[in-house]
């Protein structure tokens, strides 16, 4: 056999065909196991409970008067050491009145100022008296905490603290329920509130109050429920308080 022959040149690169199409999809693959759980973070610390009627029904009770007249028996919400405020109805024709504070001995005290369109009326004690007094909101909001907290709202939760007389003179009645509508009557666009609570004769100048202890006005109908009980809001007692004081009876 003779020598092999000298190799010779590549021939030329071949085109690429199209590219065939896809193959089928495989099966998925087992499931991973899941990861541990990570360490509990540290509990915060436990929230302030809702405030609840009990926690103050017991203290309100004391800022209510018992109002006694020969012709008309009714309650007041002390406002000072010598200031009460009551419905002017309750008073309407005396100039002197005997109240029971906290259950006591009756005592004497002024008619000094009342406002009939509003039925208000403020009575001044003969001396100052020891004992719950409550304060007069400066708006329909406060802020306690650095929270906004409504003082009056319709179907906010409220009391009605006030007298029965023939239950008791020396111990209010508290009564529950909702504030069913704000508005302004008119003539006089007067700031009156309404709320679904029962209230009955005796009760009238008694205090409407919110879940934390917040006066909002003076009861003015005191009838068999109706769901229609009223109240002076403090909005009115804010704008006469001043002149009651003065003496103004109109």
């Amino acid at each position: 056999m003779g020598p092999p022959g000298v190799q010779g040149e590549a021939g030329p690169t071949a085109e690429r065909g199209p590219a065939g199409d896809p193959g089928p999809k495989g099966d998925p693959g087992p499931r991973g196991f899941p990861g541990f759980v990570g360490p509990r973070g540290p509990e915060g610390l436990p929230s302030e409970p809702p405030p609840d009627f009990s926690d103050f029904v017991g203290d309100m009770r004391r800022a209510v008067v018992f109002v006694n007249l020969i012709f008309s028996q009714g309650s007041g919400v002390r406002i000072s050491t010598t200031e009460i405020l009551t419905a002017e109805h309750v008073i309407t024709g005396a100039s002197r009145v005997d109240v029971s504070v906290g259950g006591g001995s009756y005592q004497g005290a002024t008619v000094t100022g009342f406002d009939t369109a509003r039925d208000l009326a403020l009575l001044t004690l003969d001396s100052p008296t020891e004992g719950l007094t409550v304060e007069l909101p400066v708006s329909n909001q406060v802020f306690a905490d650095l929270s906004q907290r409504l003082v009056e709202d319709i179907g906010y939760e409220v009391a009605l603290i006030g007298f029965v007389p023939d239950i008791s003179n020396s111990t209010p009645l508290v009564t529950f329920g909702r504030i069913g509508s704000l508005w302004n009557i008119s003539p006089g666009d007067f700031a009156i509130g309404q709320v679904d609570a029962a209230a009955t004769n005796g009760m009238s100048g008694g205090g409407v109050f919110n879940k934390f202890g917040e006066f909002l006005g003076i009861l003015i109908t005191s009838s068999s429920f109706d769901g229609n009980i009223r109240y002076v809001r403090f909005e009115e007692i804010k704008e006469v308080i001043d002149g009651l004081r003065a003496g103004s009876k109109r």
